[in-house]
């Protein structure tokens, strides 16, 4: 009953964020999706859609599975704004000390430093998985162009150490092309 009540409560309130733009004539909202790819052999698969809607409100949705249970799990939007350059996902080229783990000071040459830090950062539930949404107001000048930015989840146990910063997926963010 309480469980019902609650997810009942979380959907009226999502009601007025959706229907904020439904009138809106001047609404322009473009699309981007990321498939990431698992860092550090972590077994993490995940999907990413982002929404831009007016330039200034960014709504992101993560799906992800494979991650470590009841732990947080950090995820950013990164990437370079000095020149505006493609950010990419690290490569085991990136591992600069062949230890075989990809570092975030390590990977940064790839995708570059946090743009966004996507907060909160829920805690993963008993299987694994991670369903996470939250809509920001953005400065356009600061995250744009989003076509040339990563999504990184981040949060791995090393020889029984957890380390939640130890990039563990990456995705970059593609446009949507409207059909």
């Amino acid at each position: 009953m309480c469980k019902k009540v609650i997810v009942t409560l979380l959907a009226l309130a999502a009601f007025p964020l959706a229907n904020a733009y439904a009138d809106d004539d001047e609404m322009e909202i473009r699309e981007f999706e990321a498939e990431m790819v698992q860092l550090n052999s972590s077994g993490v698969y995940a999907d990413v859609d982002v929404k831009l809607i007016n330039g200034k409100t960014l709504v992101v949705e993560i799906e992800a599975s494979g991650l470590e249970p009841g732990k947080p799990h950090p995820q950013h939007i990164h990437g370079f704004n000095k020149p505006v350059a493609r950010s990419t996902c690290p490569t085991a080229e990136n591992d600069t000390d062949g230890d075989g783990i990809i570092t975030v000071a390590e990977g940064a040459a790839a995708f570059g430093p946090i743009l966004l830090p996507l907060v909160p950062f829920d805690l993963v539930d008993d299987a694994g998985q991670l369903d996470y949404q939250a809509s920001f107001t953005i400065n356009p000048g600061n995250l744009q162009p989003l076509g040339k930015r990563t999504v990184v989840l981040h949060g791995l146990t090393v020889n029984g150490e957890y380390i939640p910063s130890l990039p563990i997926a990456c995705g970059q963010l593609v446009e949507v092309e409207e059909d």
